[in-house]
């Protein structure tokens, strides 16, 4: 039996992609035979087989004031203190594989082990991506085609890596709720009942979810526009999107919100497109959860996006101003089809359930522990 530490700091106090994979993630393989799975994380209750490990959480005050007497990010010096907090268990235990997907957790793991002469090995989940080399793991998980390749092209073995998408929850078949569920589900989650929604699911920043681009690009759409819904993690520039979407479309027609991962399957539910307005990313979840709620999903054109959403999405360029908007207009236009919604449900279910993965995820730390 091969034991493995699935880590993450951020677990139980940030939602975001990383987190939620990694809770799934044990959820899908604590139950094989052939693994013994603990679970690390930075937050929350501890459970059998999980457990929350004392850290300096990246969102306190004090943990910010101490980044910048270091000249480190928050985020930086959490994963730190989640590192030290967890070598006792590294040495009591003695792990076969630390599987993990923050790469300052990769990286201070393995000038432990050299320190310390320990055996366990390191097995990198690239989400982020980062780029290779990749000489501070033993193994790598590359979760998209073209991340996979760019590690060739740079020299990378092949024998080192596995192409493994992120495996997302969800049921064999989708359950479409009637027109009167929908509505007196908007109801319940005070949303408006009569008008189209466009969802965005991701982090509140410009920076790289770019819900600055979607804000001005729904205000171009014609009156009466959409309602549009942020739901997302806030950190340092959300101040500044919620201003701009109140300044372009109104608190009427607007709203970021900040919810629990397992409450974001009743606003797919209610939605009526989603969109991502990031320029790139490792394999975006957010997409594998929208479109296995049967939603029309648009995002930039690139080779990530194709991947996830093939014949069934929406793409255009989102450099250019004007180009979500004519995508929006197609994609509402078409409406309500629900023959449609099955085949993305389908799509996502036959690609990336855990039940159709969990076989690849075992291979792959197999290979990491041999």
């Amino acid at each position: 039996m091969i034991r493995v530490f699935i880590i993450c700091s951020g677990l139980g106090n940030v939602k975001r992609g990383f987190e939620s994979f990694a809770q799934e993630c044990f959820d899908a393989l604590s139950q094989e035979p052939e693994l013994d799975i603990i679970l690390f994380k930075g937050g929350n209750k501890s459970h059998p087989k999980e457990i929350p490990l004392w850290n300096l959480r990246r969102a306190s005050k004090q943990t910010i004031q101490l980044g910048k007497l270091l000249k480190k990010d928050a985020y930086y010096i959490e994963q730190a203190s989640f590192v030290f907090s967890l070598l006792p268990y590294i040495q009591r235990q003695q792990p076969d594989v630390i599987y993990f997907s923050d790469g300052t957790v990769g990286n201070a793991l393995w000038h432990w082990r050299r320190l310390t002469k320990q055996r366990y090995q390191l097995l990198f989940s690239n989400g982020g991506p980062l780029s290779p080399p990749f000489d501070r793991s033993d193994y790598v998980q590359q979760v998209a085609p073209k991340h996979f390749q760019v590690a060739i092209d740079a020299g990378e073995s092949a024998k080192k890596q596995s192409l493994v998408p992120y495996g997302i929850k969800l049921r064999a078949e989708l359950k479409s709720l009637p027109i009167s569920e929908r509505e007196a589900l908007r109801r319940k989650l005070d949303l408006p009942e009569e008008r189209a929604i466009i969802l965005s699911v991701g982090a509140i920043n410009k920076s790289h979810k770019r819900m600055d681009y979607l804000i001005e690009e729904v205000a171009r759409l014609s009156k009466p526009r959409p309602y549009l819904l942020l739901l997302g993690q806030q950190e340092a520039e959300s101040s500044e999107i919620i201003q701009r979407g109140k300044q372009l479309l109104g608190t009427e027609n607007f709203q970021v919100r900040t919810v629990a991962h397992n409450q974001i399957a009743d606003y797919y539910s209610v939605a009526d497109i989603f969109v991502l307005a990031s320029l790139g990313e490792g394999l975006p979840r957010v997409l594998l959860e929208a479109m296995s709620h049967g939603l029309p999903c648009l995002a930039h054109d690139y080779e990530t996006s194709h991947f996830v959403l093939g014949e069934e999405g929406y793409f255009a360029n989102f450099t250019q101003p004007g180009s979500l908007e004519r995508l929006m207009t197609q994609a509402l236009e078409e409406g309500y089809n629900p023959a449609k919604r099955q085949q993305r449900h389908r799509s996502i279910y036959e690609r990336f359930s855990w039940e159709r993965l969990r076989p690849s995820y075992i291979k792959m730390i197999q290979h990491c522990a041999s």
